[in-house]
This record gives structure tokens, C-alpha cells and sequence, in this order.
């Protein structure tokens, strides 16, 4: 410091010598020696000092302190120190920003400033340092007043916080987690590095101030605005969802959010942490993959394919349906890996399975084992020959050549079958024995699919020849009907006669139908034998009229194919029209469970069929599950009593239920027919309990139509003389 300097701030206009004792009024309205002011500086936390600042040299001095400064600041009672030099009791690193605060009072009144100033040995003490200039001389020199504040305890609790903070920051910042903090209103104010990288950004600030909804999708807002609320409400919550990314992409996120509570103590905010799962998720689902289907083709491995047939043989248990089990074995293809090799073998196998499964349904199953082997789960099949079509289809297109690479490949598959609940009950004696099937029909000559039970394996053979042959049976000719005589059992004239279908095939003679009737009627092939049959028994019934014979009712059977096609009417319709038959003289019989499905339905058909004139007789009654109050809606004229009652009437149930059917007709005013009358007995009870026609071999085998006329014109009385017991001598 230079004299000029030294002879400025030695020369004050008050001087103190120690911290005790203030020369100046320091209170407006009280003086030094007030015992106001002794009692308040007492209890202040506030000193006060007076003091100069050279601003030309950067001189500071303090003239004089209040008396409560060693206490309020726990300094030493001798202050001769603070007062000569007290910038060199500031702390180093705070003595320039103490400087450059004072500095200020040049072109202000007041400033402030936070140092550490060391008050005892080696212990320094944060203060708050606020003051004011007094006067102003020439010179520069500035008279200044203060009041200093210990702020020690709060400038530790700031600098806790501060580390905390830092801290916090950190773990946020390098958190690999989406962190971010949504405001009330959904607005993102907050967001790490993480999730600025999760949603497609390269920095936070791109996306802070936009809204979160932006990134969740349309469908999913309203569960994340639910959640929300409740959030909002004070409550944690957790959610799965789908945030939609810079680029339009989304990704599968696990997210918490629990709630941010403010200053006033009113929750503000939330804090949001997502977690991306969708590498775990494609993980998981890469691994379920692994675990359940094969890698070359994409089908379903044997473990799979087992946990399927275990639930569809449950379904079939519960819907009483047939499955079929299927092991399949490409034919030659190891000729095919070590001629061409492993390359074409492998995409053989794919094209192979794509094959396969362009023949089966969504419901069935196939599954590649592992090799050349493969495996068919067929579910809710109708019949037996559902399981031989689909077996066919395949072993039909897997011949068809397969080019790869410029190979013309020309392959085959064997496939054993194999049928629940027809066969074994356990899933894995199931595969075993379609397997064995398989081998039966590589020992076969391959290219073929077999059966695992030979007795069933012959049955569905027959089939296939069957429905294969009457495709061509009207074509052919090959049908013809026989007509069973039906007679009034008062008066024994023939009243009526029911037409049955014969089939007389080239090589296998006469066919039972029994037997090919199922195959017509599984493979949708009734219909036009139906319409065959219900146009030639019109036309024979109305040529025997023609040839002069009294006038006969011809009874047709109906399937429930034929009465629920759409044509019905007209099909009748036409071949009444055709013929030139009277409605009047044609009957339609249909079973009783055939009438109780969609009755609505079945009362319909039947009211249009009556207004035509046509007769309905209901055949085998007693067998289904008819309900009486049904019953008395359809419009019906006849009950035909089943031949199994007819057959069982010399015992007593059988003839108690004989007895109640032909009264049950009687009171409904309806007439009963009972078909398979073969004893004189069973005819002479019919009589006694009043049933009003019989039909069965006790009288007539069904005949060709010729052999009906020479019937009528030559052997009616012998029949009415049977019927009415002449012959007996009665």
C-alpha cells in the first residue's frame, strides 16, 4: 500500500479499538449507550460494522463492530485483527467475489455477499454480508454500514443438498432406465439420456416440454390415463405398454410411476421409470420358439405336437368328434441328400411341410419331428373318411414333382394312421401306432397311407370304394327301387306301398343299404340319389294306375340332407308335376329325431308339404326324443310303431310300449303303422290293441314294381285273407 493509501484509512472519522463499545448512533433514535439497543443486540443474530472502502486502492476497513459479534459469530472477544485488515481474515477464494460485491456500491446504494470469514484459530464461519454506503468523498473513498448474518448452518445444509443432488443427477443421468418426471398435466419436464435414446432422440431437451401422450399409442392412452389419476391421487402404480418411438416404432415398456410431492406439501409432478422390454420379450420369444418348433421349417416340433393332441383328444372326449393322429415319412429321402446334398435335402423339407400343411385346416395340427418325419393332427372329423381324403390329398400332392435347383425331384410319402377314441387312449401308444402304420405301409410299397387297425383299415378301403362307385351309380343305372306292401290291418286290402333303394353293383352284386347309404349321406351324395328315388317312385306309382290298379300311396324315406336342402319343395314339386301323380298318393316318412332338430324350422317345411296335399308319416317312433307338446304342432297323419318294439311285444315291457304308442296315435287322431310284422301273433295283438296298418315279411319282402302289380292283380285276396285270418279257418 502506498503513503497516500495509509493516510486515508489511518485517519477515520471514528476509530474503536476493540469490538466492545459503539461510537455512532448505529439506531436511528437510540444511542450507543440505550439500553434498548444493548438488550437487542443481546438476542440478535445480526452485528452490525461500520467501515471504509478505497475503491481507487481496493482498501477495506471495518471501523467498528457491535458488541454481540464474538457471540452471535463464536468469534475470540479481541477483534483488533478483523479491524486492521479484515479482507485478510476472508477467505482466500472468496476474497474477490467479496471485492467485486463491494466494488458495486459505485453505481448502487446497497449489495450483498456470501464469504467464509475466519473468526477464531483456524475456524471460519459462512456470513451474509449486507451493506449500504453513508457518505461519499471526492476521492472515492466510500463510508459504508453493514449487518453481518451467520449462515453457516444453512450454507451445510445447502452444500448436503448440493451433493445430493449431484449425486442423484448422476445415478439419473447414468441410470440405462427411462427416468423422467411428468408434470399434472402430462407434459414431460424431466427426461435422462436413457429415455431421450429410448423414444429415438439424441438429447433431452428435444423432448422436454412435449406431451407424454405423443409417445404412448392411440389405444393405450386411456389405461395410462386411469393410471394417471390414480397416481395423481397419491397412489403407485405399474402398467405394460407400448411407447411409440421418434421413428414410428414401438417398443414394449415396463413402467412405474409413483407420485412427487412439493414444497406446499400437494403432489406436483410424477416420477415415470420405463423399462424396454422387447429385447427381453423377443428373447422369450425366440426361446418359447426354440423350445416348440422346428428351425428349418417353422412347424411344430414333437413336444408341441404332443401338448396339442393331449387338448384335442380332450375336446374330442368332451364334443364326442373323432381325431385322427398321422405320422408321415418322406420316401427316398436320404437318396436325395447324398446324391444332390444336405443344401437341397433341407429346402425339399420345406417345401414338403408347406405341402402338407396347404392340405390341412387352421384347427389341425402339423409338425415336423425331426429327419423326414412329420406329424398331422386332424381334429373333428365327421366320419373315417374325413382322415382318408386328407390322407390322400397329401400323398397325391407330395407326388407331384418338386423342382430345386434345376432337380427335377420326384418323391413320396408313407403315412400310418391312426384314430381316437377308436384306438389306444394315451396320447404317446396313439403316435406309436400311427408310427407303426407308417412302417406297414412302407412294407407295402410306400407311397400309401395305412391304417393301424387292419379290420379298420379294410372298413375304410370299402368305403372309398363305395362313395368311388356311386358317383358313378346313376350314371350307370345301377339303382333300382322295391316297394314293401302296406295293408289295412281291418280290412287287409293294400293301401300302400314304401319305397326301398337297391343297388346292384357290377362287381360286388347287391350292396346292403346299411351300407351305402352312410357313405351317400356322409358325402353329400343323398341328395341326388334322394331326387333320383322320390322322381321314380312317382313315376311307378302313377304307371300303375295308368295299367289300371287301384290307386296306391307310395312312401318315400327322407334324410335330414334332403329336408334341410334349400329345394326341397321344389324338388317334390317337380317330380309330382313330372309324373302326374295326384299330391294326395305320395307320402314323405322321416325319423323322429330328424323332426325334433330347429322345429321352428321343421314346422315350416312340413305346413308346405301339407299344402300340397302330400302325406307325413313319422318313422321309427319311439326310438328318439320327441316331446308331446312338439308332437301335437306338426302336422302329422302318421306314427309308424319301430320294428324293435314290434319284435320285443311278447314281452311284457315290449307290449306295454306297443300298447301305449297306438294309443298315444289314437288320442293325437294320427294312424300307426308297425313295420316288421313277421309272426301271426304279432299281427292278431296289433289288431286287438287298434293299430290301423301293418307292414313286414309276414306279408311281403319288398319286390321290383312288376312284381308290386302282379301282386295286386293276382295275390290281393290271399294277402286280405292272412290279414283278416280266413286262412285259419276263422
Amino acid at each position: 500500500m502506498n503513503a497516500e493509501y495509509h493516510s486515508r484509512m489511518a485517519n477515520p472519522k471514528l476509530t474503536n479499538g476493540n469490538c466492545m463499545g459503539v461510537k455512532n448512533h448505529f439506531l436511528d433514535g437510540a444511542s450507543s449507550d440505550d439500553p434498548r439497543l444493548s438488550r437487542f443486540l443481546a438476542v440478535s443474530p445480526v452485528a452490525g460494522y461500520g467501515g471504509r472502502f478505497d475503491s481507487l486502492h481496493l482498501g477495506l476497513r471495518i471501523d467498528w463492530l457491535t458488541d454481540n459479534f464474538p457471540d452471535a459469530f463464536g468469534a475470540d472477544s479481541d477483534c483488533t485483527g478483523l479491524l486492521n485488515d479484515w479482507l485478510e481474515y476472508v477467505h482466500p477464494d472468496d476474497r474477490e467475489r467479496l471485492l467485486a460485491s463491494v466494488q458495486r456500491l459505485h453505481s448502487r446504494m446497497e449489495t450483498c455477499c456470501e464469504y467464509r470469514l475466519q473468526v477464531a484459530q483456524q475456524r471460519y464461519r459462512w456470513v451474509r454480508d449486507c451493506c449500504r454506503v453513508v457518505t461519499r468523498e471526492h476521492s472515492g473513498l466510500l463510508h459504508i454500514e453493514g449487518a453481518l448474518t451467520d449462515i453457516t448452518d444453512r450454507r451445510l445444509v445447502q452444500d448436503r443438498l448440493y451433493e445430493r443432488e449431484q449425486l442423484l443427477r448422476q445415478l439419473v443421468e447414468t441410470e440405462t432406465d427411462c427416468v423422467a418426471v411428468i408434470n399434472t398435466k402430462g407434459v414431460i419436464e424431466e427426461i435422462n439420456p436413457a429415455g431421450a435414446a429410448l423414444l429415438g432422440y439424441s438429447h433431452s431437451g428435444e423432448i422436454i416440454g412435449s406431451d407424454l401422450s405423443e409417445y404412448i399409442t392411440y389405444s393405450e392412452r386411456g389405461k395410462v390415463a386411469a393410471v394417471s389419476r390414480s397416481v395423481l391421487s397419491g397412489e403407485s402404480s405399474q402398467l405394460s405398454l407400448r411407447l411409440i418411438t421418434r421413428k414410428g416404432k414401438t417398443r414394449r415398456v415396463e413402467i412405474r410411476l409413483a407420485p412427487l410431492i412439493g414444497a406446499q406439501g400437494r403432489i406436483e409432478s410424477a416420477v415415470m421409470i420405463a423399462r424396454d422390454v422387447s429385447r427381453q420379450d423377443q428373447a422369450e420369444t425366440r426361446a418359447h420358439f426354440l423350445a416348440h418348433y422346428d428351425t428349418l421349417t417353422g412347424l411344430p416340433n414333437r413336444s408341441l405336437f404332443r401338448d396339442r393332441l393331449l387338448q384335442a383328444m380332450a375336446n374330442s372326449r368332451r364334443n364326442s368328434t373323432l381325431l385322427s393322429v398321422m405320422f408321415l415319412d418322406i420316401d427316398h429321402f436320404k437318396d436325395v441328400n447324398d446324391s444332390l446334398g444336405h443344401s437341397v435335402g433341407d429346402r425339399l423339407l420345406k417345401e414338403i411341410a408347406s405341402r402338407i400343411s396347404s392340405c390341412t385346416r387352421e384347427s389341425d395340427t402339423v409338425a415336423r419331428f425331426g429327419g423326414d418325419e412329420f406329424g398331422v393332427i386332424q381334429t373333428n372329423l365327421n366320419t373315417v373318411e374325413d382322415a382318408v381324403e386328407l390322407a390322400e390329398r397329401i400323398v397325391d400332392i407330395i407326388l407331384q414333382p418338386i423342382t430345386i435347383d434345376g432337380h427335377q425331384i420326384h418323391t413320396g410319402i408313407s403315412i400310418g394312421v391312426t384314430l381316437y377314441p377308436f384306438e389306444d387312449q394315451d396320447a404317446d401308444n396313439l403316435l406309436k401306432n400311427a408310427d407303426m402304420a407308417m412302417y406297414k405301409a412302407k412294407r407295402e410299397g410306400r407311397n400309401r397311407y395305412q391304417f393301424y387297425i387292419a379290420e379298420l383299415n379294410q372298413m375304410v378301403q370299402r368305403r372309398v370304394a363305395i362313395e368311388r362307385n356311386l358317383r358313378l351309380a346313376l350314371k350307370r343305372d345301377e339303382f333300382t327301387l322295391h316297394y314293401q306292401p302296406q295293408l289295412d290291418l281291418r280290412t287287409g286290402q293294400v293301401v300302400g306301398v314304401e319305397a326301398l333303394l337297391r343297388w346292384n353293383q357290377p362287381e360286388d352284386g347287391q350292396v346292403s343299404p346299411g351300407e351305402f347309404i352312410p357313405v351317400a349321406e356322409s358325402s353329400g351324395l343323398i341328395t341326388e340319389i334322394g331326387d333320383w328315388v322320390m322322381n321314380e317312385a312317382c313315376r311307378q306309382a302313377k304307371a300303375w294306375q295308368d295299367e289300371g290298379l287301384p290307386p296306391l300311396r307310395v312312401a318315400i324315406n327322407l334324410s335330414a340332407v334332403q329336408f334341410r336342402h334349400k329345394n326341397l319343395i321344389s324338388n317334390i314339386t317337380g317330380a309330382l308335376e313330372s309324373s302326374g301323380l295326384d299330391p294326395k298318393y305320395l307320402e314323405v316318412e322321416l325319423t323322429e329325431s330328424l323332426i325334433m332338430k330347429d322345429v321352428e324350422t321343421t314346422i315350416d317345411t312340413l305346413s308346405q308339404l301339407r299344402e300340397l296335399g302330400i302325406q307325413i308319416s313319422v318313422d321309427d317312433f319311439g326310438t328318439g326324443y320327441s316331446s308331446l307338446s312338439y308332437l301335437t304342432r306338426f302336422p302329422i297323419q302318421k306314427i309308424k310303431l319301430d320294428q324293435s318294439f314290434v319284435r320285443d311285444m311278447h314281452k311284457k315291457d315290449g307290449a306295454a310300449i306297443c300298447r301305449t304308442i297306438i294309443t298315444l296315435g289314437q288320442s293325437l287322431d294320427m294312424r300307426v303303422m308297425a313295420e316288421g310284422v313277421e309272426q301271426v301273433e304279432q299281427m292278431e295283438f296289433l289288431r286287438s290293441q287298434g293299430c290301423h296298418e301293418v307292414q313286414g315279411y309276414y306279408f311281403s319282402r319288398p319286390m321290383p314294381g312288376g312284381a308290386i302289380r302282379r301282386l295286386i292283380l293276382q295275390a290281393s285276396e290271399e294277402l286280405r285273407q292272412r290279414v283278416t285270418g280266413v286262412e285259419t279257418g276263422r
